[in-house]
């Protein structure tokens, strides 16, 4: 019995921790803010870099140095209206020319130092649907009070067990 307890609220632990880090990355992303220890975090809503990147992914980006971008890269970057995910595909003087995977012209507008933010590092499939869903404020407030429901509840169950087991032992 107590395995399963142990394992429970190891299983319990790692979901709220993996929630809090993509939540905080998820805060920390706006283009101009630092990110979460250099990391920012995005969903994705464009086909434009498949098969690489697929709509609904939520893909984590190293921010750096702009002089640091190799051609072929792929980099985030704030675009027109939208931050945009796509592939360098040649570097000047004047910016950078990029295009997304999918796409059969290059982007029309260079990319300057300004608009960098930083460089794809790996994708959570579908998982950016996820972060979406918990966006809605039905939602968010649901899962608020089911996890305060759950933690009062896991505490009142323990107290029980505790003083039954005080009971016993006297």
């Amino acid at each position: 019995m107590k395995a399963i307890k142990v394992i429970k609220d190891m299983v319990a632990t790692l979901l709220v921790l993996i929630f809090v880090v993509i939540a905080g990355i998820s805060f920390f992303s706006a283009p101009k803010d630092r990110g979460l220890f250099g990391y920012k975090g995005y969903v994705v809503v464009s086909g434009s870099m498949e098969p690489m990147i697929q709509p609904g992914d939520f893909i984590f980006v190293k921010t750096g140095s702009y002089e640091d971008i190799k051609e072929k890269d792929v980099i985030t970057f704030m675009g027109i209206e939208e931050i945009v995910t796509h592939r360098a595909m040649s570097i000047a003087e004047e910016g950078i020319t990029t295009q997304g995977d999918a796409n059969n012209v290059e982007d029309e507008r260079k990319v300057q130092s300004e608009d960098f933010i930083g460089t794809y590092l790996m994708r959570l499939p579908y998982f950016g649907y996820f972060i979406v869903y918990l966006q809605k404020p039905l939602v968010f407030i649901s899962l608020c009070i089911f996890l305060a429901g759950y933690l009062i509840f896991t505490y009142i169950v323990d107290t029980k067990r505790e003083k039954k087991a005080e009971a016993e032992q006297l």
